[in-house]
């Protein structure tokens, strides 16, 4: 467990200070472990804020959201990205995504157990758009990063994009990855 936090730790605080992000790639089954809440939710506001949790200053752009569903964890009413603007004071970070208020995501998401900030699991390859299609099915899309992805063993790998209907992930991250081993 200990190393899992650890990990998490490392995305979050070192890759939004470099000039290019390196993260590790995930899977689904890694990110649904490692994810303290998984949900499904509109973004309904954003706001910026500056913190200084870590000891520098930093300005986090603040989601808020409207869980319609809960698939791990608990249900959380904001997700914060380092970077934003706040009276007129910008920065930005490789690698940082953002939401659109308005659209609807499956966020798979992990609160630090420093600052409690509450974060998307592996920038962006913790967030899926979710969309209706023509046949009246709902799908989960995340795009394939720009970043420079790397395996368990530190090798470069390319990223792929991800296309899964909402109800196969969401019974894929209720049965867990314990029961795809």
């Amino acid at each position: 467990m200990f190393r899992k936090i650890h990990l998490l730790a490392v995305i979050a605080l070192v890759a939004p200070f470099v000039h290019a992000a390196t993260l590790q790639q995930l899977s689904m089954d890694q990110m649904t472990d490692l994810a303290t809440s998984v949900v499904r939710a509109r973004v309904t506001g954003v706001s910026a804020a500056i913190s200084t949790a870590s000891g520098t200053p930093t300005i986090y752009t603040h989601y808020q959201l409207q869980v319609s569903e809960v698939w791990k964890g608990s249900p959380l009413s904001e997700v914060a990205m380092p970077g934003g603007t706040v009276n007129g004071q910008h920065q930005q970070f490789p690698g940082v995504p953002e939401l659109k208020v308005g659209s609807e995501y499956v966020l798979f998401l992990w609160k630090s157990p420093t600052s409690g900030t509450i974060q998307t699991l592996g920038l962006t390859q913790g967030i899926f758009d979710v969309s209706s299609q023509p046949d009246g099915s709902v799908v989960a899309n995340r795009r394939q990063s720009g970043e420079l992805m790397v395996d368990a063993s530190g090798h470069r790998v390319t990223d792929r994009a991800v296309r899964m209907g909402v109800l196969q992930m969401r019974a894929r991250v209720r049965r867990g990855p314990e029961a795809a081993r």
